[in-house]
Parts: structure tokens; C-alpha cells; sequence
């Protein structure tokens, strides 16, 4: 056999293959975490809890793909989603205890610039969030979003979290 460019053969797994082994571990270990977690730690029915992981690992597969993910984005990422969750949550508890705080609600409009599906899930679910906001409605590239006072610098906020979530994928 002569050894051509077109005609060698390729040793050892594909890197797709590698990639979706690692992705299937994972969820493997994922899921069996959650379930050890919701049994409370027992370890009773485990051949039962096994097939229902290996069983959950297997059609998460199928139904919601490997992601392509930047580990680099990641410590940029949290620190941020933690200081949103924390502003969020501090704004509404002092608009609770504070029924004096003046809203002025309203519905702004979004450009969404993510392309990739999970990203954009992402954003409408973290923009939540933020300070006095609620995602409503998300068509096309556009997300309407309640706000419990339109003079905050949403679009900013909006902004910096979609470069934050930008950072977490690969295109």
C-alpha cells in the first residue's frame, strides 16, 4: 500500500468522538450527582437509579447536544452572574420593604446579537436577573422585557451581559 496523502488511513478515535465520550461522562456524573442529591445520599435502589441516569445521560444526548464551550470565559462569567443575582435580589427585597420606592415600570426593547440557540437561552433567562427586570418575550432578535424603573441603565446592563456570554462560547 503506498502512502499518499488521500490515501492514509486515520489511527485512533476522531476528535468529535473524544469530545461527545467526555460529554456523555459528564452527564453521566451530572445526573448521578442530582440524583444522589434528591435520594438524600442513599444508595438503596441503585441498579434502578443507575438505568434511569444512563438512561437520562443517553436521551439529554439526543436532545440537547454537546456545546461548544470557551473554559476562558467562564471566570469572567460568574463573578458577574453572582453580583447579578445578588443585585437583583437585594433591589427587589428593598422595593418590598420599601413600598414607598417609586417604580416606573415599563417594557423596553432588546436587540439580541447571540447567535449561537444556547447563548441567547442563557441571556433571557440571566437577563431575570438584573436588577427590576423580567424577560417577557423573545421573537426573532428582538426581547421585550419588563422593568420596574425604566430609568435604570438597562441597555448597558444588557449589553455587558451579552459580551459576558458571548465570552462563554465558541463560534
Amino acid at each position: 500500500m503506498v502512502n499518499e496523502p488521500g490515501n492514509q488511513a486515520k489511527r485512533g478515535p476522531r476528535p468529535g468522538v473524544i469530545a461527545g465520550a467526555w460529554c456523555f461522562v459528564f452527564r453521566l456524573a451530572l445526573f448521578g450527582v442530582i440524583w444522589w442529591g434528591l435520594a438524600g445520599g442513599s444508595l438503596q435502589d441503585w441498579p434502578l437509579a443507575l438505568f434511569f441516569i444512563l438512561a437520562a445521560a443517553a436521551s439529554s444526548m439526543f436532545l440537547v447536544p454537546g456545546q461548544k464551550l470557551r473554559l476562558a470565559g467562564i471566570p469572567g462569567f460568574i463573578p458577574f452572574f453572582l453580583h447579578l443575582s445578588l443585585m437583583g435580589g437585594l433591589d427587589v427585597t428593598s422595593r418590598a420593604f420599601r413600598p414607598s420606592m417609586p417604580l416606573e415600570t415599563g417594557i423596553i426593547m432588546h436587540r439580541v446579537r447571540l447567535e449561537h440557540p444556547t447563548a441567547r437561552v442563557l441571556f433571557v433567562w440571566v437577563v431575570s436577573l438584573l436588577p427590576g427586570t423580567a424577560s417577557v418575550q423573545l421573537t426573532d432578535q428582538r426581547l421585550r422585557i419588563h422593568v420596574l424603573d425604566s430609568d435604570q441603565p438597562h441597555h448597558k446592563r444588557l449589553q455587558d451581559l451579552e459580551k459576558k456570554i458571548q465570552a462563554l462560547f465558541k463560534s
